[in-house]
C-alpha cells in the first residue's frame, strides 16, 4: 500500500471501507492459470467498487495487496492451513478496528469447505469482539450456487451442472466462462476440446455421508443434512486415487456466462457492503457451517 501510517489514521471512520482479495494459487485444469481464483476475485473487486462508488460517491475504498492464500486446495496446488486465512483476516481486521475502522471487504472466489468456515469465524469473531465489518459475500454467493437458488440461475440463464454448483465447482464451464470474460489471453486454447468430468457421486463418501443427511433431513436437520451430502459429494470426488483437476464442462464456457456471473457476483458484493452500512450485522452461514468443529480456527 501507499499510504503513509497517519494518512490512514486521517482517512473518515464512517466512510472509509478497506478492501482485500484473498484466494489460492491453485491448479485449475490443464487451460487455466493457477492465478484464475486470485484473477476472478480482483475483477469482482473493480466492478463492486465500481458499482459502490456510483451509489454512494462519499464512500473512500482503499486497497490491500491481494493475499494469494487458501486452503482445501487440490493436489499440486499451493495448499496452506485454514488457520493462516483466519490469521490474516483476524490481523488486517484487528489492525482497522484498534484505529477505529469499521468495515473490510473481503473478495474470494475458493469454495474449499474450511476456506469458508475459517473465514465466516474470523467475521464473526472481529464483530463479536469490535462491532468490526468483516464483508465477506462470497460465502453466501457460493451457497446459492451449489444450492441451485433459482432467482441466481433465473439471472444467470444457467441450471444445474453450469452455475458453479458441486457439478461444476472446479475450473469447468463457470470458472472457463469467467476468465474467458475476463482474461481470454490467459486461457489456454485446449478449453474448446475439454468435455464434461462429472464427480462419481456413488462412491461411498456419497453413499455414506448422502444417506446420513436424508435421514437427518428426515428428523428435521435440514442444514446438517445439507452439509453432510454437500460435503460426501466432494470426497467422493477429491479421494479419488487420481482425482481429475476440474470438474464440469469447460468446452461449453463462453465470455457471455462469464459476464453474467461476473455481474451477479460483484452485485452481491456491493449488496451485502450495503447491509454492512445499514449497521447489519455481516453473519454468513457458509456450506459445512455445522460441521465447523473440522476447521480448528478460533
Amino acid at each position: 500500500m501507499d499510504l503513509t501510517g497517519p494518512e490512514i489514521d486521517s482517512l473518515d471512520r464512517e466512510n472509509s471501507v478497506f478492501v482485500l482479495t484473498i484466494s489460492p494459487l491453485e491448479v485449475h485444469g490443464p487451460h487455466l492459470p493457477l492465478g484464475t481464483d486470485v484473477w476472478v476475485a480482483e475483477e469482482v473487486r473493480e466492478r463492486a467498487l465500481a458499482k459502490a462508488s456510483e451509489r454512494d460517491p462519499e464512500l473512500d475504498f482503499v486497497v490491500f495487496p491481494s493475499f494469494c492464500l487458501g486452503s482445501d486446495t487440490i493436489p499440486g496446488s499451493v495448499e496452506t492451513d485454514s488457520r493462516a486465512v483466519n490469521l490474516v483476516l483476524r490481523g488486517v481486521a484487528g489492525f482497522l478496528a484498534r484505529r477505529g475502522f469499521r468495515y473490510l471487504l473481503v473478495v474470494d472466489n475458493h469454495g474449499g469447505p474450511r476456506h469458508q468456515i475459517a473465514t465466516a469465524k474470523a467475521v464473526r469473531r472481529l464483530y463479536r469482539e469490535h462491532g468490526f465489518h468483516i464483508i465477506a459475500p462470497f460465502l453466501s454467493f457460493y451457497r446459492r450456487m451449489v444450492e441451485l437458488d433459482p432467482a441466481l440461475l433465473a439471472r444467470l440463464g444457467a441450471g444445474p451442472g453450469a452455475c458453479g454448483d458441486a457439478q461444476d465447482c472446479h475450473a469447468g464451464l463457470n470458472e472457463t466462462s469467467l476468465m474467458l470474460r475476463a482474461y481470454p489471453e490467459k486461457v489456454k486454447p485446449l478449453w474448446k476440446e475439454l468435455g464434461r468430468i462429472s464427480i462419481n457421486t456413488g462412491r461411498w463418501p456419497g453413499i455414506l455421508l448422502g444417506s446420513a443427511g436424508k435421514l437427518l433431513r428426515l428428523l428435521g436437520r435440514e442444514e446438517l443434512g445439507r452439509d453432510l451430502s454437500y460435503v460426501g459429494q466432494m470426497l467422493c470426488w477429491v479421494t479419488e486415487k487420481h482425482p481429475s483437476n476440474y470438474i464440469g464442462e469447460p468446452g461449453a464456457a463462453s465470455p457471455e456466462a462469464g459476464e453474467r456471473m461476473l455481474d451477479a457476483f460483484s452485485d452481491e458484493a456491493v449488496e451485502r457492503l450495503e447491509a454492512a452500512l445499514r449497521g447489519e450485522p455481516p453473519y454468513h452461514t457458509p456450506l459445512g457451517w455445522t460441521l465447523r468443529f473440522m476447521e480448528p480456527s478460533r
